[in-house]
């Protein structure tokens, strides 16, 4: 139970991030003409991405610590 929710965040952080970099790359393309973002609105998409950057690196620990224990105990058990 505990794994799947770690997964879900890792996974719902990396979509958010995804989806960030797509925005930005359509904007910087000029997808919408001459759209300019104002100074506060780039800065927290920028630490939007760093926190999603970071909670996919966190929650990946996580889960690699959880399957590390597992294993162990699977190979205690035979």
């Amino acid at each position: 139970m505990k794994r799947s929710f770690y997964q879900f965040i890792q996974h719902l952080a990396a979509s958010v991030f995804i989806g960030l970099s797509a925005y930005g790359i359509i904007i910087f393309m000029g997808g919408e003409v001459n759209v300019r973002l104002p100074l506060w609105t780039s800065l927290s998409l920028g630490l939007i991405g760093i926190v999603c950057c970071v909670v996919v690196v966190f929650m990946g620990g996580i889960i690699d610590r959880m399957a590390a224990e597992q294993a162990t105990e699977e190979e205690g058990q035979e």
